[in-house]
């Protein structure tokens, strides 16, 4: 039997599955304790009024005993950012398959997906972020022509937590 799946976007239904899968990802880069997100955040901020970012699934087809049975794989979770130098762009925050769906294709289908929204939005790069232990990661973003940007102009990613944020404010202006 053929294993099938679809890319699809994701709709408010998938988000505690989505939930699941970005704690399987937390897990599996060593990030656990920095969950804090929950399935009603997500679903706000993917299908709320102000839409912060967007999602992509991968849910597989397969027969059942009562018809077909669908199951969510993978997500790829991403959204818009904008580069002064260069225009727009598109972040992915998430690309993540289940352990069992790994070597299927599914991971390259959903970032071509992506790629493909982005290149209809005109967006001129398309961004993230790999721990660097990552190798095998590290390996096939470079193979599907990802630049390292800290090896090629040394650029490091920084960024503030929540209370860094209010530290700062406090700190340098007069909103507390």
């Amino acid at each position: 039997m053929t294993e099938k799946y679809i890319i699809r976007e994701s709709t408010k239904d998938d988000c505690d599955q989505i939930m699941k899968m970005i704690r399987e990802l937390a897990e599996y880069e060593r990030l656990s304790d920095q969950v804090k997100l929950n399935a009603e955040t997500l679903q706000r901020d993917c299908f709320g009024e102000e839409k912060f970012c967007h999602c992509l699934v991968a849910e597989t087809i397969s027969p059942g005993e009562c018809g077909e049975e669908k199951l969510l794989v993978g997500y790829v979770l991403f959204y818009y950012i904008y580069s002064t130098f260069k225009g727009r762009a598109c972040y992915i925050e998430d690309v993540y398959v289940t352990p069992a769906w790994r070597g299927k294709g599914i991971g390259r289908a959903m970032w071509t997906e992506v790629t493909k929204i982005a290149v209809a939005k005109d967006c001129v790069l398309l961004r993230w972020a790999v721990l660097d232990w990552n190798t095998s990661a590290i390996d096939v973003y470079k193979q599907w022509g990802g630049q390292n940007m800290s090896e090629k102009e040394g650029w490091l990613f920084f960024l503030m937590h929540k209370q860094s944020m209010v530290d700062y404010l406090a700190k340098y202006t007069s909103i507390k």
